[in-house]
């Protein structure tokens, strides 16, 4: 289990973008599509998510939404960026490949801690806040992201 802190979400609506979830510290790679050899690419991958908490900016609420889905199934370039439409999402739900695992309005207080109860997953993390002013996220997960070097 690793902590991952200072996830920062952007502003949205229930139907805005989805954000892929990696550590602050993996590297962004480059598109899948055109990575040469040694070349990273990063991508999700299964895992659990043991612990979630949410740091608003004090002044406004929201909902958080925590999806298992992999965006790259959908065309999304979850290596060099990490977002994934709303209608990529809605493609992906209708194929069976995306999954809304955890979803929970919260107040405008410095820091909310959620339990998850030991989620699963089996494609990646991705999150939406649904909301104004800012959201970061800090996670518990093991797995959940791989970093890999192009070659042959």
């Amino acid at each position: 289990m690793i902590g991952w802190s200072g996830i920062t979400l952007p502003t949205g609506s229930s139907t805005g973008n989805l954000k892929q979830l990696y550590p602050t510290w993996c590297p962004t790679g480059v598109a899948k599509a055109s990575a040469t050899n040694g070349q990273q690419i990063r991508g999700p991958v299964e895992g659990i998510l043991y612990s979630l908490q949410v740091k608003t900016d004090g002044i406004e609420g929201g909902t958080i939404e925590i999806w298992d889905i992999d965006g790259s199934e959908a065309g999304a370039d979850v290596s060099s960026a990490d977002t994934i439409t709303n209608a990529q999402l809605v493609a992906l739900q209708a194929a069976g490949s995306a999954k809304l695992i955890y979803s929970q309005n919260f107040v405008a207080s410095p820091t909310t801690p959620f339990g998850t109860s030991h989620r699963t997953f089996q494609k990646g993390l991705a999150a939406r806040y649904v909301g104004d002013g800012t959201c970061e996220l800090n996670v518990v997960v093991q797995g959940g992201y791989r970093l890999t070097t192009k070659v042959g």
